[in-house]
């Protein structure tokens, strides 16, 4: 499985399967479009905050003690893995 995770910025454009959409009608649309219609269920001051700045918290992973930071909303992309032609001969081998 890939592990990669890109953030995604505004202007780049994402399209889901129809059954898949929330909180806009269409399946094609751009980050942007996505993160104001998140923002548009909260309040715009709580939105800047979530979606730019970041909103002060405390972190518990397991097996960790608590870690100060900031939470902020975004929208990241987990690229498929490519199979390669040799995947398959490696397999073999």
């Amino acid at each position: 499985m890939n592990n990669q995770k890109i953030t995604l910025n505004g202007d780049d454009v994402l399209s889901v399967n129809s059954e898949d959409n929330i909180l806009i009608s269409h399946h094609t649309y751009t980050v942007e479009e996505l993160l104001n219609a998140i923002g548009d269920q909260i309040n715009y001051r709580k939105k800047e905050k979530w979606c730019v700045e970041g909103v002060p918290c405390k972190m518990l992973a397991p097996n960790q003690s608590w870690q100060k930071g900031k939470v902020k909303i975004s929208i990241e992309f987990i690229p498929d893995e490519i199979e390669s032609p040799l995947d398959e001969l490696r397999k073999e081998i």
